[in-house]
């Protein structure tokens, strides 16, 4: 279940920010939100990293190099 579903109308939007204002303070949300925002970018970041590198390992199957007799060390 979606979090933000919960908060479909204006009123309960409303209703948060108030709240978040007496818990943090008119200072400190900024500041939380502009943090909350580079963590969410960051993570972004890695997830699609992730994601290109996964791809990139299914796309070119690794390569076996094989020897012949010849090139064997004679003991």
């Amino acid at each position: 279940m979606n979090m933000l579903a919960i908060l479909s109308s204006p009123l309960q939007w409303g209703i948060l920010l108030l709240v978040c204002l007496l818990v943090f303070g008119a200072k400190r949300l900024p500041d939380i939100a502009r943090a909350l925002g580079r963590s969410i970018g960051e993570f972004g970041k890695a997830r699609r990293e992730f994601e290109d590198a996964l791809n990139a390992s299914t796309r070119e199957p690794e390569k076996k190099v094989e020897t012949s007799e010849e090139d064997k060390p004679h003991s």
